[in-house]
């Protein structure tokens, strides 16, 4: 009538100071403190469907094992660990500068004036005819521009957390009986718990692990890929700077047939000449196109990082913590295996 004891002495010494509940059975009476009480051999009949005569032989040949078994209840917790990865974008702003140089060309009218004193008169001669001033001006802007671009980046985190569980099962005791007699069998006395326990644990049922934040490294990032051209303002343009004058290129004189300008230049007739007026009239100018240089690239200023979706990895569980065995409902007693 007893069952070898399967559990470990810790798990032994864990339960055997926790009292079993007191059996849902009105017919059986059992202490749960003690193992002590007694059974009619009425249950017992019923539970193994026996005739008394059937009965009293089964008590004979000592063919009647009895245990007591009760649910049992264990608290179990477990750290968990997870990886993750994040993307990200990032925009840029960048700030470029351009050179640009113009050319230009200039009218320019000239008229002499000269007062003969050897009965010539007066002459005065114009060359109005347009010259190119060929004067090239050179001229420096500066423009800002912006363009905006993007480069993704990813980093890694992890976050940790715990979840917690409940062990259940079963825990089984043999039971030292006398069968009590008069002139038969007429009941069972419960002398008290035999042996070493028995602890059946079953499966574990654990909740959702619970985890605080992510906790991510620095982000790692791409290159810049820029989409937008730049855009510019106007140039700023100083003066132009002209070549001389004595570089005009001119046109003929208005001379009348006969009549030379040079002669009023001539120094060998200097004194034959009283009034002399030589003026030279600068024109408008004409702008020429704009030559743009090259783009010189300024710094790039970061801008705000766009936080992607977290790639959560697997969760990594640690140590499971067992707490002690607790009882679940209340102890059943059997004959045979059979409750009573």
């Amino acid at each position: 009538m007893r069952i070898r004891g399967l559990l470990t002495t810790s798990v032994a010494a864990s339960v055997t100071a926790i009292a079993l509940g007191t059996p849902a059975f009105a017919a059986v009476s059992l202490d749960p403190a003690t193992g002590k009480g007694f059974i009619g051999k009425g249950d017992v009949q019923t539970a193994l469907a026996l005739n008394n005569a059937a009965l009293q032989k089964a008590v004979d040949s000592k063919g009647l094992a009895f245990t007591a078994t009760q649910p049992t209840l264990q608290q179990q917790s477990q750290t968990a660990t997870q990886a993750a990865s994040q993307a990200g974008s990032q925009t840029g702003v960048q700030t470029g500068t351009q050179t640009g140089t113009q050319s230009a060309t200039q009218v320019v009218t000239q008229t002499l004036t000269c007062d003969f004193t050897n009965g010539n008169g007066t002459k005065t001669f114009h060359r109005s005819g347009e010259r190119d001033a060929q004067r090239t001006a050179t001229r420096t802007g500066s423009r800002d521009g912006l363009r905006t671009g993007s480069r993704d980046a990813s980093r890694d985190g992890t976050r940790s957390g715990s979840r917690a569980g409940v062990l259940t099962g079963n825990l089984t005791y043999d039971l030292d009986v006398d069968a009590r007699k008069s002139n038969q069998y007429t009941g069972f006395i419960l002398k008290g718990w035999k042996g070493t326990p028995v602890h059946e644990a079953g499966a574990t049922t654990w909740d959702a692990a619970q985890f605080g934040e992510w906790t991510f490294g620095t982000w790692s990032y791409g290159a810049w890929t820029f989409s937008d051209a730049y855009t510019f303002g106007d140039y700023t343009f100083g003066d132009y700077t002209f070549a001389p004058l004595t570089s005009t290129q001119w046109g003929a004189w208005d001379a009348a047939p006969g009549e030379n300008p040079d002669d009023c230049l001539r120094s060998s007739i200097a004194d034959k000449i009283t009034l002399l007026s030589n003026v030279v009239t600068p024109g408008a100018v004409t702008d020429g196109p704009i030559n743009d240089g090259a783009v010189t690239d300024g710094a790039i200023t970061d801008g705000a990082v766009t936080d992607g979706a977290v790639t959560e990895g697997a969760t990594t569980y640690g140590t499971v913590t067992t707490g002690e065995i607790t009882f679940n409902g209340p102890a059943k007693v059997l004959v045979n295996g059979k409750t009573l």
